[in-house]
């Protein structure tokens, strides 16, 4: 839907091009393919059989492999985890625990990239996931920090070209220090990790590097700059060291001892099992939050804006309040499994800002799902009428256009549905509102056979007005006139989808433009 965020990785659009004109030699060193379990497991296994049977990998040999390198961490590691166990994995289309002994086994790492890279000059998160055919086959990496990059995929994990260029020692095996070097390597300078001249390289993938720099250097450069400028200091530490009296009471007894009996007693439920909230922040804490945000306002910093629908809001992760935000996602990851146990759970990447409304700027938000699996909405506050949340069916239901709930948004609490729920935001009547917006993305759901290929069901009747959609709807001028200056969306909306119309539909336009 339109309130997608927007995307830096342009591998999908630039790469497959710029191989082809290559020719073979480059085409062998980056395979064309997005998928790197998918592009090199073959390959690597023909090479593998003539080594030697290893006994499969057990958590015990890792612990050591770890605990060796504890001992001399190369300097641009700041930070080293301990091996745990993720808590569901993706196995032929389903979201399941992983069985016990047989991994996967992931360890949390933070590497600095060089000061000769301006833009990579930051300590990124990683998660590295080992199976049993560790060392012989190499781990998965895969950022879980914010990181603008041509050469990552949509979960911002590593490309076959890095698995392919990862050196192994001389009984055929994958290290774990060599694989951290090789990421700080890809940080400084990809293609020349991989092996590839630059001169050699295609124009457009060394514009689509240097477009992601550009937008990574300006990212960075805001977030220092602000740091200097932060009203409430507290809020940006790192580790963050949250306050008790930031949050509701019964909020932080929860996190603190997270049993289903806590988190359930939280919750109001406003739609069975679908559409849920509870006071999240206290009155004080949202006070301070909204300060430091009028304080960024001012600082006449530049801000991206969060998606294509919000033109006042801001990314939280870009003015220094990433680690605020991780932990955020992380106090939340239980209440998302125990109410969406796929969708809910094991996130590994999150969207989170700020949405503001007041009269002479973004008053509503039209009908749309979000690019989330699961999402949380807390009001800020300050003094408004109106603004009411909508919310109708999910995506590809037959009640997908159909009225379900109206939530009056309250100071300090959060609304919580999944992604795909189709909601928008009534127009503000009076004062201000501001909401901090969490997405949370799980790549492991992302895998899912629901995820990937969803079902999706003819509507059962003609939408209610409240929920058809100028950005997406095929029939809106049916219902409603466009909102002054949206004329030009009529005839570029896509639902409902051939063939999936409610009997007797008509588009508000004979024929579909292309968008």
């Amino acid at each position: 839907g339109s309130g997608s965020s927007s995307s830096s990785n342009l591998y999908k659009d630039v790469f497959p091009k710029a191989l082809a004109a290559m020719g073979t030699l480059f085409a062998k060193a980056v395979p064309n393919q997005t998928n790197h379990a998918t592009a090199t497991d073959s390959e690597i296994a023909r090479h593998e059989t003539v080594r030697p049977e290893m006994p499969p990998c057990s958590l015990e040999y890792l612990e050591a492999a770890v605990d060796c390198l504890r001992k001399d961490i190369p300097k641009y590691v700041t930070y080293l985890g301990s091996l745990t166990i993720p808590h569901c994995i993706c196995v032929e289309g389903c979201v399941v625990p992983p069985k016990q002994d047989c991994g996967p086994w992931d360890l949390a790492v933070t590497i600095s990239g060089s000061p000769a890279q301006e833009a990579y000059n930051y300590p990124f998160r990683l998660r590295i996931r080992f199976d049993t055919k560790w060392p012989r086959h190499y781990p998965v990496v895969q950022f879980q920090s914010v990181i603008h990059h041509a050469l990552v995929d949509d979960d911002n994990g590593m490309l076959s070209p890095f698995y392919r260029s990862l050196p192994k020692d001389g009984q055929g095996c994958y290290t774990l220090r060599s694989l951290l070097h090789a990421v700080y390597e890809f940080l400084e300078d990809p293609l020349a990790s991989w092996g590839i001249p630059r001169e050699s390289a295609p124009q457009r993938l060394l514009r689509a590097l240097q477009s992601n720099q550009k937008m990574n250097t300006e990212r960075l450069t805001t977030i220092r700059r602000y740091s200097e400028l932060t009203l409430h200091k507290e809020l940006f530490t790192t580790p963050p060291a949250w306050q008790v009296e930031w949050f509701d009471t019964a909020f932080w007894r929860a996190q603190q001892e997270p049993t289903p009996e806590a988190w359930r007693g939280l919750l109001t439920e406003h739609l069975a099992g679908e559409i849920f909230s509870f006071r999240l922040f206290s009155d004080a804490f949202c006070d301070l939050l909204v300060e430091e945000i009028f304080n960024f306002y001012e600082s006449g910093l530049p801000a991206k804006r969060p998606n294509s629908m919000n033109n006042y809001g801001i990314m939280l992760s870009d003015i220094g309040l990433e680690p605020f935000i991780d932990q955020l996602q992380q106090a939340l990851q239980p209440l998302g499994q125990l109410l969406w146990p796929d969708a809910g759970s094991c996130w590994d990447g999150h969207h989170c800002f700020i949405v503001r409304y007041r009269e002479g700027e973004d008053l509503g938000l039209d009908m749309h799902t979000d690019d989330s699996d699961v999402t949380f909405n807390v009001c800020l506050g300050l003094e408004f009428t109106g603004a009411g949340l909508q919310f109708c069916g999910a995506m590809g239901a037959p009640e997908h256009r159909k009225h379900a709930h109206t939530y009056q948004h309250r100071k300090g609490c959060c609304v919580c549905h999944l992604g795909r729920r189709r909601h928008g935001a009534d127009d503000i009547t009076s004062g201000e509102r501001l909401n901090l917006i969490l997405w949370n993305r799980s790549s492991t759901f992302r895998q899912s056979a629901e995820y990937k290929d969803p079902p999706y069901s003819k509507e059962v009747s003609m939408p209610d007005e409240v929920c058809v959609s100028y950005t997406h709807d095929r029939d809106y001028g049916v219902f409603k006139e466009y909102p002054v200056g949206k004329e030009n969306f009529q005839g570029r909306g896509w639902c409902p989808p051939k063939p999936y119309e409610y009997a007797g539909f008509e588009p508000d336009v004979e024929q579909v433009l292309g968008c």
